[in-house]
């Protein structure tokens, strides 16, 4: 029998000789002395200044990451609300589509006018305006003093320079003899005398006009008008181009080729509560006559 093999039989052997052993250990645990309970120890961090700033400045970048992370969501959550169309869709009428009378709907004569408004140069908005009533005209108003222009019109017609070319048979610088206004029909009954003539000739030295225009051609003023082959006024939605007597002219916007340079805003007298070029006249050079010219005769 080896050590080991004796060890592990008297261990048995005292095993078995004890009576209870839950009962001994109870008797030995019940002669200890009392421990103490064991506390959970509270520790106390102190912060320099330095490691406050840190503190302070790391909750500062957590505050604007979220910022940061709230506000891209919620420009993914509006860009996913668009339609896919939306940005292609266009407005229903543009800006310029406050004029005088029902934009027309035609496409053509609307892509036209679009096309004008693009093309028209820029002018200085904050100049100061002139007014009509300053500018080297006569001022005397026999012929509007007699009008009743509740009986006169624009016939809803939309200003297009490429439309009034077309549709243009020759220019005439003319100078207002005498107008007056007819009882029956209430149209506008003028006689003027030629000065010149631009795209063609005429023998006459004198024509008459008949108009329901608004737009006044007062008698002693000079006036460029495009005219049909029937001498008819080519539009009839706007003033008509005025020579002043120092040979400048005056324009509504919608000549677009004719306001290449030099333009001055021009206070209008109004023609009516529905009058929209009033505030929409320009004063300009009369050597751009030769530009709008050039391009009726190219068409």
């Amino acid at each position: 029998m080896t050590r080991k093999n004796i060890e592990e039989r008297l261990k048995q052997e005292m095993q078995q000789n004890i009576p209870n052993k839950d009962a001994l250990w109870q008797k030995i645990e019940n002669r200890l002395p009392e421990q103490p309970v064991s506390q959970p120890v509270r520790r106390t961090i102190r912060m320099t200044s330095g490691s406050r700033f840190l503190t302070v400045a790391a909750c500062l970048l957590l505050v604007i990451a979220g910022m940061r992370f709230v506000s891209t969501t919620r420009t993914l959550n509006q860009t996913e609300s668009i339609p896919m169309d939306a940005e292609s869709a266009a407005p229903a009428e543009e800006a310029g589509g406050e004029a005088a009378g029902e934009m027309p709907e035609d496409n053509a004569e609307v892509s036209s006018a679009q096309n004008a408004v693009q093309a028209m140069p820029e002018t200085n908005s904050a100049q100061e305006p002139l007014k009509y009533q300053n500018l080297n005209v006569p001022h005397e108003k026999p012929i509007a003093s007699m009008v009743n222009l509740s009986r006169l019109g624009t016939d809803g017609e939309y200003f297009s320079e490429d439309e009034i070319l077309k549709q243009t048979q020759l220019f005439i610088d003319v100078k207002v003899l005498n107008g007056y206004q007819d009882s029956e029909s209430g149209k506008m009954h003028y006689t003027l005398q030629i000065l010149d003539v631009y795209g063609g000739e005429l023998s006459q030295e004198e024509i008459k006009l008949e108009t329901e225009s608004a737009y006044i051609l007062e008698q002693n003023h000079e006036y460029v008008l495009p005219v049909t082959a029937d001498f008819n006024l080519a539009y009839e939605c706007a003033p008509q181009i005025e020579k002043t007597q120092d040979n400048k002219l005056v324009i509504p916007n919608g000549w677009y080729t004719l306001m290449q340079s030099d333009n001055t805003p021009v206070l209008y007298d109004s023609y009516g509560i529905d009058d929209y070029f009033y505030d929409r006249m320009y004063l300009t050079k009369d050597l751009n006559l030769d530009l709008l010219i050039q391009k009726w005769e190219s068409l």
